[in-house]
């Protein structure tokens, strides 16, 4: 490994802006897709469970390319990975404007998830790399409010641009966004690889870095799953839904528009900092019951107004749950293995929506005139997460040897 080139407090400061606003980009390309991709599926002859299938394509080549954007991200630093990414990404979604049916907007989806597969891990590593360890749930809840920025301004733009120019409109601005921010993060780190840490790691820390050993992993994929499911429950079936009860492309980006915002208020309050002080337990367990909530206040929705408060209580779970699932998977390893860990953070991520978008896609399915039943589904994956998840965070909260999986660096002050 090479070692890493050493920043002025400044150049830190810019390499770590460079990141966060690649996570807005990334973010932006994902959630301007949501409202979009399946009511376009559609109109290119899918049924409902391919539309389903098509969203998910992005997320399991995201998922596999994950695992292996991880240990690349590594051995070759950040920046040319994240460089390479950017520009298949921007690519991909250039070429959802000239498919013609279902079968090429699957492959498009599935190359447009390869190329993003290297993004986030990279971006949270960076991040990640440069938090200290009694403020890491408030770095990764300043960024998870960039996320959830994304997700306020992302749909409600998709469905404005999709009502008034089409499909095409959406994809060509998503692009640009893309282009736009690649040549911003080259000019940015010119001249830095970004590599994994300063220098080669100790024998000891090698030894720490597996983070598939740490219960702190295993917690914060548990979490990551879980509300997963639910994000893919709901770019599935949530815009069809609004459209059979009437409602306009813009609604249904408005309706995404309140969850985002209830989750970027919640992590850009003090409250992502309160797990810094007293542990992950206790956010982590109330933020999936509460957006298992919102999920079942979903599929019992029959008008639009329940419609948002479901989706506010949504909001406010994956508030709580994001940055302390984040703060644990940075805590679960050194920074010589910190992509890997957040490769398979985001593999894990991506495997929850991949369940969701395909499972509601199947569930949409069923002839009743009941329609909740997808989010009904994933109120129960995220209920049933809870136990496990709380189990293993508790696990990573005690010091270090009192368990063969507890070897959290992180004093996880849950009482």
């Amino acid at each position: 490994m090479e070692s890493s080139t050493t920043h002025t407090p400044r150049g830190a400061r810019r390499i770590t802006l460079a990141a966060r606003l690649v996570v807005l980009a990334v973010f932006l390309d994902l959630f301007m897709q949501f409202p979009t991709i399946a009511p376009y599926a559609e109109s290119l002859g899918a049924s409902a469970a391919i539309a389903g299938i098509a969203v998910a394509a992005y997320s399991f080549t995201n998922m596999f390319g994950n695992l292996g954007a991880g240990p690349l991200l590594d051995r070759m630093g950040r920046r040319g990975p994240m460089i390479a990414g950017m520009a298949i990404s921007a690519a991909a979604v250039l070429a959802y404007s000239v498919v013609q049916s279902p079968a090429q907007l699957m492959a498009a989806r599935a190359i447009h998830g390869l190329g993003a597969a290297v993004l986030a891990p990279g971006a949270f590593s960076i991040i990640g790399d440069s938090a200290p360890s009694d403020r890491r749930g408030q770095a990764m809840g300043l960024t998870g409010a960039l996320i959830a920025l994304a997700a306020l301004a992302g749909p409600p733009a998709a469905g404005i641009l999709r009502d008034a120019s089409g499909a095409d409109a959406v994809f060509l601005v998503d692009a640009a966004l893309l282009i736009g921010t690649l040549v911003v993060f080259v000019l940015a780190t010119r001249g830095d690889s970004l590599d994994s840490a300063a220098g080669e790691p100790s024998r000891q820390a090698a030894a720490d870095g597996v983070p598939w050993r740490k219960a702190a992993m295993w917690s914060a994929c548990g979490a990551a799953f879980a509300i997963a499911v639910g994000v893919g429950a709901l770019v599935t079936h949530l815009p069809m839904l609004l459209e059979g009860m009437g409602e306009s492309a813009a609604r249904t980006g408005y309706s995404f528009a309140v969850y985002a915002l209830v989750a970027m208020l919640v992590m850009a309050s003090p409250t992502s900092r309160a797990g810094d002080r007293y542990g992950r337990v206790l956010p982590t367990a109330i933020g999936l019951i509460v957006l298992a909530g919102g999920l079942g206040a979903l599929g019992l929705a029959e008008a639009y107004p329940a419609i948002l408060a479901g989706m506010a209580l949504f909001g406010l779970g994956y508030g709580l749950v994001f940055p302390a699932a984040a703060a644990m998977a940075t805590a679960a390893t050194g920074s010589e293995r910190r992509g890997t860990a957040f490769g398979i953070f985001y593999a894990v991520y991506s495997l929850g929506v991949v369940v969701g978008a395909s499972g509601s896609g199947r569930l949409a399915e069923i002839p009743s005139d009941f329609a909740g039943y997808p989010f009904l589904a994933a109120a129960a994956v995220v209920l049933l997460a809870v136990p496990p998840v709380v189990a293993a965070a508790r696990v990573a909260a005690r010091p270090l040897g009192s368990n063969g999986l507890s070897v959290s660096r992180e004093s996880g002050r849950s009482r």
